[in-house]
């Protein structure tokens, strides 16, 4: 049986911001960086679509780039911890799922690679790859809790890098028509950025003496059998199951969730998933159609797309714009796997807002 989790700091790296203050900040804004990519072109000639970081070199490989996104993230999720000594945490990492320009070694490299930075104030004890994509992270919380529920660590962190800048990469895009642009109208804008986490037991977040921002209330997972890029017709079962038995404690009557954050990208598929979850789950919801889709903003954030949605519901209730303190996020992953996890964070008034 496992129980809630907190979360104590968040960390990100988005092509809107070099941290989770700036990137926040963006997507309220409506801010856009989806652009075109400065020298890939796709089948018929044009520019391919892409919303990369903003200090990169664009000639910079794709593994490089992931690895200084990471850091960069991992670095300002770990600051709470430069004076407290909680031992070696745990690291779990979520990467894209196998494909043309992303594999198995490059994973490895990864997790290995991302905790060598020289100014991390924490050690790590153990560095896991999950190439699990879009719903890696959330996945990666759900085991988490329960693992912290047997008692094998009382902190981790948890976070997720992505980016889709390998030729080989969107190439494939290309050919599967996934690039948004004159040849695909239900395409997504690829991307970039780094998520991570601080995550950690009531009891030993109270004895460090760290304030938590959020608390992770519940998580589930499940399996789609009828895959994106397949014939068969999705009436999203598996999301179903998962936002269901994320909510499955909550009073529908009176314990609303009020916020949704999900990887809606564009892609006719993950649309129509969420809406066959609307008409069977509506009444948890304050209105299930007023979803936050960042991709709007930065593009599909891939495998740290979970990370991601824990700092803008985290920053929305922290600087008061929240329109509540429940939030459900979920994410979809193409080999299947569909993640939510309810998240429940104080709004804190602003005095600026009336």
């Amino acid at each position: 049986m496992s129980g809630p989790v907190f979360v104590v700091s968040t960390g990100a790296r988005t092509p809107l911001g070099l941290d989770t203050d700036t990137s926040a900040a963006a997507v309220r804004a409506a801010i856009s960086s989806c652009s075109e990519h400065p020298f890939m072109v796709d089948q018929v000639g044009e520019p391919m679509p892409a919303s990369m970081d903003a200090l990169l070199d664009p000639a910079t490989p794709c593994r490089e780039r992931m690895l200084a996104m990471g850091q960069a993230a991992l670095l300002e999720t770990s600051q709470p911890l430069t004076n407290i000594n909680l031992g070696a945490l745990p690291l779990l990492l979520g990467l894209p799922e196998p494909r043309p320009g992303f594999g198995e070694s490059d994973a490895h490299w990864l997790s290995q690679q991302i905790s060598q930075h020289p100014e991390l104030p924490v050690s790590i004890s153990k560095s896991q790859a999950y190439m699990s994509g879009n719903s890696a992270v959330l996945s990666l919380f759900d085991m988490a809790r329960q693992e912290m529920a047997q008692g094998q660590y009382e902190a981790c962190l948890i976070g997720g890098i992505e980016s889709y800048f390998h030729a080989d990469t969107m190439e494939w895009l290309d050919t599967n028509k996934q690039l948004l642009g004159s040849v695909s109208r239900a395409g997504f804008v690829p991307a970039e950025g780094a998520g991570f986490c601080l995550v950690m037991t009531p009891t030993a977040a109270q004895q460090a003496g760290l304030q938590p921002i959020a608390l992770i209330h519940n998580t589930a997972t499940a399996w789609e059998s009828r895959l994106i890029k397949t014939q068969e017709m999705n009436f999203g079962e598996a999301l179903i199951e998962s936002v269901r038995s994320t909510v499955a404690g909550l009073d529908a009557s009176r314990d609303r969730i009020h916020s949704i954050y999900c990887d809606i990208n564009g892609e006719r598929y993950r649309g129509e998933e969420w809406g066959f979850t609307c008409l069977k789950l509506a009444q948890y919801f304050d209105d299930p159609t007023g979803y936050w889709s960042p991709a709007d903003c930065w593009g599909d954030m891939g495998a740290a797309s979970g990370a991601l949605f824990v700092g803008l519901a985290t920053q929305a209730a922290l600087r008061g714009y929240a329109s509540g303190k429940r939030s459900l996020l979920w994410t979809s992953s193409e080999n299947g796997l569909r993640t939510a996890a309810l998240l429940e964070a104080d709004v804190i008034p602003s005095p600026y807002r009336g």
